[in-house]
């Protein structure tokens, strides 16, 4: 046999090596979390299955939500996430694959799983709060707050961040328990009184948790993971669960167009597994696992997944409307009510009052939030991002009604201090 025939099999092989993936076996996770609790997920499951690698796509909701629609998107297996609005909208988009029914969570969290049913595994959940700093509330001679209504009074003015539900899905589950508790009138005046309050409105929800620790606000409305975290590696880090919390489970789904489906399903295999469940565990997820039943069972408060689901684009709207566009008018209007001396007079006592009402009513009532129509227009608004010229014209009037209305309260509160 010639020479050169007798190599050409070795040639092919160096021919087709070059095109053998160096790493057959893969897994993307597309998660909403921030790097720091997905770090020690995926540092032990690749311990376990140390030929497997995984890849990390950290997005935003919306973004998250563009990327798996997108024409040109990368393969993902895993999709990770708290937020219930978030994994509803895959489901409707039907871009989630069906789990086993070895996935099944225990049925004391079920309830706060607000109808995903077999779509989503469940491996732990977190509680809702308020996170503190011990040394800037010393320094301003602050009390640790426990509740929604210390942060809205005015002695936190300027003291208090959060994020935005528009941004956030955790923060959005917080802000509906508000109205949902205190009813859309209660829950409004609430949430605008706090927003007086607020130094900042986060882009993402461990934002707040970072600004806190970092001293730039006394208190700050976070998940208790994110708290725990900070708490583990800072001494002057404090946090209470809230006596209202809402429940917020961590979510798991299979993408449908996962490549890897079975890689996908030993990733959720190994969270719910002891092992997994302990680092769940640990302050780097800081997460409530699934033998830790007590939190959840004892909540006395569990979201009414219809309402939640169909008014989210229309409450995330008119929270940047009314808060978030507003917040220097927002913040003078309130420092001016809160430093206001009526002198006993019953006349300027109806004035401030007034005030009041015009500065912590939203330009919504509750029946027309109810409006199918009105409805209509902003579903999908942050879900899928799509807004069209009404929906525009719609918040620029909630816009200008806000403004129209501080304007007013402003007025009535020069009247109240007038000599």
């Amino acid at each position: 046999m010639p020479i050169f025939c007798r190599q050409l099999p070795f040639l092919l092989v160096a021919i087709l090596l070059p095109l053998t993936p160096l790493h057959a076996s893969t897994l993307t996770v597309l998660t909403s979390f921030s790097e720091a609790p997905v770090k020690a997920v995926i540092e032990g499951f690749s311990r376990q299955y140390p030929a497997i690698r995984v890849e990390v796509i950290y997005r935003r909701t919306l973004p998250a939500l563009r990327l798996l629609t997108a024409d040109d998107a990368p393969g993902v297996d895993i999709i990770m996430s708290s937020s219930p609005t978030f994994f509803h909208t895959l489901d409707q988009a039907g871009l989630l694959a069906g789990l086993s029914a070895e996935t099944v969570p225990p049925d004391w969290l079920i309830p706060h799983m607000l109808g995903l049913g077999s779509k989503v595994a469940v491996v732990g959940y977190s509680g809702s709060g308020i996170m503190y700093n011990r040394r800037y509330l010393d320094k301003y001679r602050l009390p640790v707050p426990t509740t929604w209504q210390q942060l809205a009074s005015p002695q936190f003015m300027g003291h208090v961040m959060m994020s935005s539900p528009s941004q956030s899905g955790t923060t959005h589950m917080m802000v509906e328990s508000v109205l949902q508790q205190y009813g859309w009138e209660q829950g409004w005046a609430l949430l605008m009184r706090l927003g007086s309050n607020l130094s900042a409105i986060t882009a993402r929800s461990f934002g707040v948790s970072d600004g806190v620790t970092r001293g730039l606000a006394g208190a700050g409305l976070v998940i208790d993971s994110y708290a725990r975290n900070s708490q583990a590696r800072f001494e002057h880090v404090g946090f209470n669960i809230l006596p209202d919390a809402v429940i917020l489970p961590t979510y798991l789904g299979v993408a449908r167009s996962s490549e890897h489906p079975a890689n996908a399903a030993r990733f959720i295999k190994y969270l719910l597994s002891a092992k997994g469940q302990a680092i769940i565990a640990t302050p780097g997820m800081a997460k409530v696992t699934l033998n830790q039943p007590r939190l959840a069972s004892e909540a006395k408060y569990v979201t009414d997944k219809d309402l939640l689901y169909r008014r989210a684009g229309l409450l995330k709207a008119l929270f940047e409307q009314t808060i978030t566009q507003q917040l220097p008018r927002l913040k003078l209007t309130w420092q001016g009510i809160n430093g206001a001396d009526t002198r006993g007079d019953p006349a300027r006592e109806r004035l401030l009052e007034q005030a009041r009402t015009y500065a912590s009513t939203p330009p919504l009532s509750e029946q027309e939030a109810n409006d199918p129509a009105l409805l209509a227009l902003f579903d999908g608004l942050y879900d899928r991002d799509q807004s069209n010229p009404q929906t525009e014209k719609v918040m620029h009037q909630w816009r200008q009604a806000m403004e129209a209305r501080l304007g007013e309260a402003r007025l009535l509160v020069d009247q109240v201090v007038k000599p």
